[in-house]
């Protein structure tokens, strides 16, 4: 049954009372249903704005990724779409009619079940013309044109762009609309995107015909039976209590079983099932309101929700834990392969730490990379590791994708309840501080909260702050070890090493503030900085006739996998009249950890048709692949430290270090040897035919100024060497 068919019921109310003569239950009857129809209304008019808001929202979310981009969602105080900004300067091209748009705005129609409209605003009358719509005449074909024009409810507000929510004329009625004004790259106002959940008077036509009736049913008994029925009135009035009682808990969103009384035909039914329409629609809306669309789980806001809720249990004697999860490879994983296998990676991650931990985890996706769950029970520190590394294990297995394997990996900060925190802010922000010492880490992925975190993340705060005023004032310098071929003493080449004094912390070391910059976006900055200082001390030194082989120059993955750097190492070269031969980039193997094959080859291959060495730094210290080796044009292997420190003396290091010269010779590269810092050292490597040695043995880096003495320096000892080895 329906409010539109109320005026058909078989068994009305009044005409029961008039039956029983209960004059006074009329009147009670009257009383109660206006009561729970101001609770029906409230929950009414609450839920439109639930639905217009959650509308505006997905309609805007949708334009942004559906387009790939071509729109930004400019978000107000309120989280809600201010403006869709458009990041192209073809305006007209942007915002003209397309079989695309026309599939798009239904689907938002059809997810917000009304309608969607997009019009471009016209600067000669002023005026939004409509250039795509869901709506469609009777045969199908498109409606006529319209305009929003001066005189119309939203005119004002997207001339002055802004949003307008509010009931707008459409076809002589009125529509519970959403309009967000659609912004230029420049700011100023290009267009507008309209969505709507269906006839504003929709909304109170049902209910005030059912009202209409039920006053003129409840004068009409009682003007035949004024006077009788209190025992009567009391006993028809408990239907209507219950239904309040639950409209009540209903609009405090609290769970509740099947609306009562709804298989009667009465009033009382159908106001039970008018509430049971709503009940039904509030659910739909809690449930996109909180869950995640990609992976079908719990989203922030459900999270948040859950998290005050174990706090309660907490502080009353159920303790818990909580986790925070970082996929720390996706972000990169997802622009190589795209953002439906991201999607894909993201379910399998959701699915694979429920699986993991089991029913009693609370799981949900609360950013773009990251995941929380909250698990109730009384877990010691040793449980929470053991359930932590478990799942740091599972999520770092290798996953298919396109004929490829990709490694995700994950971090995981752990915050107990309510040891670490009382309240939702501190958890959230300890276990936030867990994660991110996790995520600095290369092995230990799995971190409890400590107190001294706090002190480790303020003393970051510090750094990163001290290292982006010493970007903007220039304060970062370069010193060069050299490269030193050991039969000659000659120099065969620079690594270019990033220094930087703090005004008082003092000397920061590369390992803490590279690592830090890594973090906080800084690195690629720094490392066009200590580019473009490499080259323009190589263009001086060979102005000055130092013979210096190259210059190498370390480039993080971060900045390897930006669209322009093979163009901006060209530039460089160019701006400082420089050959490629001079210049030397290394990478180290971690490259290869969340990259597809075909696309680091191709940009290697750029940076080789440069004329510039490639090496690749740290060898065996990471993810090792002699596939990619094989296939990839480097021209130099830098053995890391730990093998030359290692080898001489221990059979096996030995063996093992052999075998890699015995590699990089075989694929036809140049080999240097890192981190030697004793005469025997160096003998040792020199013996097995490494081409240069780099290391303390010879030198220390060193400033541009100091380098003449220093290639002095090493040519005595390169004198003294050979004579002790004589």
């Amino acid at each position: 049954m329906t409010y539109s068919s109320f005026g058909k019921l078989r068994f009305s109310l009044p005409l029961k009372l008039t039956a029983l003569v209960v004059a006074l239950v009329t009147i009670g009857i009257v009383v109660m249903a206006a009561l729970g129809y101001k609770h029906l209304s409230d929950v009414t008019v609450e839920n439109a704005k639930i639905r217009i808001d959650r509308a505006a929202r997905a309609a805007a979310s949708t334009m942004e990724h559906a387009t790939g981009g071509q729109f930004s969602v400019v978000r107000g105080n309120d989280n809600l779409p201010a403006a869709l900004k458009l990041r192209t300067d073809e305006t007209a091209a942007a915002l003209q009619y397309s079989d695309f748009y026309d599939a798009l705005l239904a689907e938002i129609g059809g997810n917000n079940q009304g309608a969607a409209n997009l019009f471009v605003f016209n600067g000669e009358t002023r005026g939004f013309d409509r250039f795509a719509t869901t709506f469609r005449k009777p045969d199908g074909s498109m409606p006529p044109p319209m305009s929003i024009s001066e005189g119309h409810p939203a005119y004002a507000s997207l001339a002055a762009s802004k949003p307008f929510t509010g009931e707008v004329p459409v076809m002589g009625r009125l529509r519970l609309a959403y309009l967000t004004p659609v912004l230029s790259s420049g700011s100023t106002i290009a267009g507008a995107l309209a969505v709507d959940v269906g006839w504003a008077d929709d909304l109170t036509v049902a209910r005030d015909r059912l009202r209409t009736v039920l006053l003129k049913s409840a004068i009409a008994v009682l003007l035949l039976v004024a006077g009788f029925g209190i025992f009567w009135m009391t006993r028809a009035m408990q239907p209507l209590r219950n239904l309040a009682q639950f409209a009540n808990k209903m609009a405090d969103s609290k769970n509740q079983d099947q609306v009562p009384f709804i298989e009667r035909h009465d009033e009382v039914g159908a106001l039970a099932q008018g509430l049971g329409r709503v009940s039904r629609l509030q659910d739909e809306l809690a449930y996109l309101a909180y869950t995640d669309p990609a992976t079908g789980q719990g989203n922030r806001a459900r999270f948040l929700r859950d998290l005050d809720a174990a706090l309660a249990k907490s502080t009353a004697g159920t303790p818990s834990m909580m986790m925070h999860i970082d996929m720390v490879r996706f972000a990169r994983v997802s622009a190589v392969y795209g953002t439906a296998t991201g999607d894909e990676l993201l379910r399998h991650a959701g699915m694979t730490i429920a699986m993991t931990l089991g029913g009693d985890a609370n799981v949900a996706r609360t950013g773009d990379k990251k995941f929380a769950v909250i698990m109730e029970g009384a877990y010691s520190e040793a449980e929470v590791m053991e359930l932590g590394k478990a799942l740091a294990t599972e999520l770092g297995k290798p996953v298919a994708v396109q004929d490829d394997e990709v490694h995700l990996d994950a971090a995981i900060g752990i915050c107990l309840l309510p040891d670490h925190a009382q309240d939702a802010e501190a958890a959230m922000r300890k276990a936030d501080l867990a994660l991110r010492v996790a995520c600095a880490q290369d092995t230990q992925r799995c971190v409890i909260f400590a107190e001294d975190m706090t002190d480790n993340t303020a003393r970051e705060m510090l750094i990163e702050s001290g290292l982006r005023y010493a970007l903007d004032e220039d304060h970062l310098m370069l010193h060069y070890q050299p490269q030193i071929e050991p039969q000659s003493g000659q120099v065969v080449g620079l690594e270019a090493l990033a220094r930087w004094k703090h005004p008082t912390e003092g000397w920061v070391a590369p390992s803490e503030f590279i690592t830090i910059a890594e973090r906080c976006g800084l690195i690629v900055e720094i490392g066009e900085r200590v580019l473009d200082q490499a080259c323009a001390q190589a263009r001086a030194w060979l102005d000055d006739g130092l013979s210096f082989g190259h210059i190498a120059v370390n480039v993080s993955p971060i900045q390897l996998w930006q669209q322009d750097f093979v163009s901006n190492l060209k530039s460089c070269l160019d701006k400082h009249r420089l050959d490629g031969r001079y210049l030397c980039v290394e990478v180290t193997e971690s490259v290869f950890a969340d990259a597809q094959g075909s696309d680091i080859a191709a940009i290697l291959h750029d940076i080789r048709d440069l004329g510039i060495i490639l090496s690749l730094d740290d060898f065996g210290s990471g993810y090792s692949s002699l596939g990619y080796l094989n296939k990839l044009p480097f021209d130099q292997l830098k053995i890391d430290q730990s093998f030359v420190r290692n080898a001489p003396g221990n059979k096996q290091d030995e063996n093992l270090l052999k075998g890699i010269v015995a590699l990089a010779k075989g694929l036809g590269m140049t080999i240097v040897a890192e981190g030697a810092e004793e005469a025997g050292e160096v003998s040792f490597v020199e013996s097995l035919g490494v081409g240069s040695v780099q290391g303390y043995y010879y030198s220390r880096p060193v400033p541009a100024v100091g380098m003449t003495r220093a290639i002095e320096e090493i040519s005595k000892k390169t004198d003294d060497h050979r004579q002790s080895a004589a």
